[in-house]
């Protein structure tokens, strides 16, 4: 999994060099503490990092320099962020051209950092200087304007890291995730298996297997899979409440269901047609999953994984 440095958390200078330097060692400790546990090998940061300011005068490529920071702890520093960029425009050009179709604003100001980090569906990690990021997740305001020149506006949230205590309320996805580090054919022939609370209709394994192995959008179903697979786990009582699901999903309208009943009607494990509504979005872009919360199993039908289908509003 993907970490990612939040700029953002270094717009405000430490009020001196004592502070500086303790916040940066507790920075750098946490990063070791995480890649410990595995998650990532390197730190994903912009190319003026070295140039923020920790301090008034005291950039953080001083602090590499310091003679009275720890030797060794500057040169596993050093080493983890000299290999990995925010996006490397040439080896992946799908994550760079999706992040400059789109906006990422938190508390009204722009971010990259925790953009790339959702695009990435990795965490972003923050040096602790302010209340505002001693929390696990954040809420981002998402813009994309499509192919067609629609705009697209969401509240997203983003995994976020400042502290142990936040790791540990996302270590059951982090070592869900290291479940399908496998090759990626593999994850989709044993869907049963890795997601026992989804029952996937036959067309929706077709498309999966459709997907050509080191396709980006794959990354984003493998992980929109075992959110919801984590969530019909648990439901154990009530109906489906689309609010607790960490991702937007919505139904589709009245008037798309009768208009375009059968586009949205598939044959499912049991032998019965059934029409989806329920669907979740794969941002940025086209792509979609249907699905049905079934009552009587507590279990999720996967009807529909690819491209969004007709409504009212795009009947393309």
């Amino acid at each position: 999994m993907e970490l990612v440095f939040n700029e953002l958390s270094l717009t405000k200078p430490f009020e001196n060099l004592v502070v500086a330097r303790n916040k940066m060692k507790k920075f750098v400790l946490l990063i070791q503490e995480l890649f410990s546990h595995g998650i990532s090998k390197d730190l994903r940061v912009a190319d003026d990092f070295l140039h923020l300011s920790l301090g008034n005068e005291y950039k953080i490529i001083q602090w590499l320099n310091d003679k009275e920071v720890d030797l060794e702890l500057k040169r596993f520093f050093k080493a983890r962020i000299s290999r990995k960029p925010y996006i490397d425009s040439h080896n992946e050009s799908h994550l760079y051209n999706n992040f400059i179709s789109s906006e990422f604003i938190h508390n009204e100001i722009t971010c990259k950092g925790l953009g790339i980090a959702y695009l990435l569906d990795g965490i972003a990690i923050s040096i602790l200087s302010h209340e505002d990021w001693d929390t696990h997740l954040l809420n981002l305001n998402f813009i994309e304007v499509n192919s067609s020149g629609e705009l697209f506006e969401e509240v997203i949230e983003v995994r976020h890291i400042s502290n142990s205590k936040h790791f540990e309320l996302h270590k059951p996805y982090c070592d869900d995730r290291k479940k399908l580090v496998i090759g990626d054919l593999e994850w989709r022939n044993s869907l049963e298996e890795i997601f026992p609370s989804l029952n996937f209709c036959e067309r929706a394994k077709a498309q999966l297997v459709d997907y050509k192995k080191g396709d980006p959008i794959l990354e984003q179903i493998k992980n929109r899979l075992i959110e919801l697979n984590n969530y019909f786990i648990k439901w154990e009582k009530g109906g489906f409440d689309s609010t607790v699901v960490p991702f937007k999903v919505t139904p589709e309208s009245h008037r798309t269901l009768e208009q375009y009943r059968e586009e949205h009607t598939f044959l499912c494990p049991d032998g019965e047609y059934r029409v989806f509504s329920w669907h979740l979005r794969m941002t940025p872009g086209a792509g979609r999953i249907y699905f049905i919360p079934d009552e009587k199993t507590r279990k999720c039908i996967i009807g529909h994984i690819g491209n969004k289908l007709k409504t009212v509003s795009d009947p393309t």
